[in-house]
């Protein structure tokens, strides 16, 4: 393996902290893209990351300019789907001929159209697939490497992460025309290697599926409830609904060409839910934007685009959407007659 990658972590939050911590630590060239309070204690003190029983910290370098760094080998682009149309623009000064760009965003991603089998079918106009444009002027679809990330972390305070899943940290990558390549591989190892297990995922697009059903579910019943994750897996009644949406998600990804029934299986998936406040609960309680586009309409619009009738996924989703967009962390063209449930 080449030792070290110049990775460039593009969003030093919860989880991009994290990655950048680990990976520091061990001996790649980290480099990271943050903003605010958080920038200057990175700046002073570095990143620290408390993990389980571990307190681990790294020096690395910081800025919130991508022009600062030059030509990586890894970027890792680890902001929220709600800030991916400001990254487009900036990008281009740390991509090379040669540089792998990782897009780990939870829910649907702009990239899914892009190569997509023509066996499956004709995906719905979602607003972040428009994304693909100005992406591909910094970007050849070949550089382009999706991912899954397994990983729950919060910021605590400016310059310092908590991970609350020490035992369990995972970030699956793939290329999204399916190819593999040497540079893949050096990752995978060095993610490995930091602690983070990356396995191949085989085909990307069903892999976001397969992630996408873990947040349609877990993660809205969190926001709609206000408890943690667990509190689904604790009271019969959401158990009940946690699962009639997870069978829906199956049915969704089932008719775009991705079956999963063999892989995931709802009664497990929420006996191993975390003691973990997910994202979107963090998002709405820190009156930041939410990704409800990307998490909860766009499986919405996807079975309303082959005619799949997804009753319990359509009254959470509505519920959340409303939530979201009376606190105003959710814009207004968001959730329009495109994408809204057809109740």
């Amino acid at each position: 393996m080449r030792t070290p990658l110049r990775i460039c972590i593009y969003g030093a939050g919860a989880t991009g902290g994290h990655f950048a911590v680990k990976l520091a630590r061990a001996g790649h060239d980290i480099s990271v893209i943050a903003r605010g309070p958080h920038l200057v204690a990175i700046r002073e003190n570095g990143l620290t990351l408390r993990s389980g029983n571990e307190l681990l910290a790294a020096e690395v370098a910081a800025s919130d300019n991508a022009k600062d760094f030059g030509v990586q080998d890894v970027v890792i682009v680890a902001v929220k789907a709600t800030a991916i149309p400001l990254i487009a623009p900036q990008i281009a000064p740390v991509i090379g001929h040669d540089t792998l760009v990782v897009f780990p965003q939870n829910g649907m991603t702009w990239w899914y159209p892009l190569k997509l089998s023509p066996k499956c079918p004709t995906p719905p106009k979602l607003p972040i697939f428009d994304l693909g444009e100005a992406f591909l002027k910094a970007m050849r679809l070949d550089q382009i490497v999706g991912g899954l990330i397994y990983s729950a972390n919060e910021v605590e305070a400016p310059g310092i992460i908590r991970n609350n899943s020490p035992d369990h940290n995972r970030m699956d990558i793939g290329a999204i025309d399916g190819r593999g390549n040497d540079i893949i591989a050096d990752l995978r190892k060095a993610l490995s290697e930091a602690d983070i297990i990356s396995t191949d995922p085989g085909d990307i697009r069903a892999a976001v599926w397969a992630k996408l059903l873990t947040n349609m579910s877990g993660s809205t019943l969190a926001l709609a409830t206000g408890n943690r994750s667990d509190g689904t897996r604790d009271d019969a009644a959401l158990r009940e609904i946690y699962m009639r949406i997870v069978r829906e998600g199956l049915a969704i990804a089932a008719a775009h060409g991705f079956p999963l029934d063999d892989k995931l299986d709802p009664e497990r998936m929420v006996a191993r839910l975390l003691n973990h406040k997910p994202s979107l609960l963090q998002d709405y309680e820190q009156r930041r934007p939410m990704e409800i586009a990307e998490i909860v309409l766009a499986p919405v619009a996807f079975a309303r685009s082959v005619n799949l009738a997804t009753p319990t996924l359509d009254t959470v989703a509505a519920i959340v959407t409303r939530i979201a967009r009376d606190r105003g962390l959710l814009s207004p063209t968001i959730g329009g007659p495109a994408l809204s449930p057809a109740l």
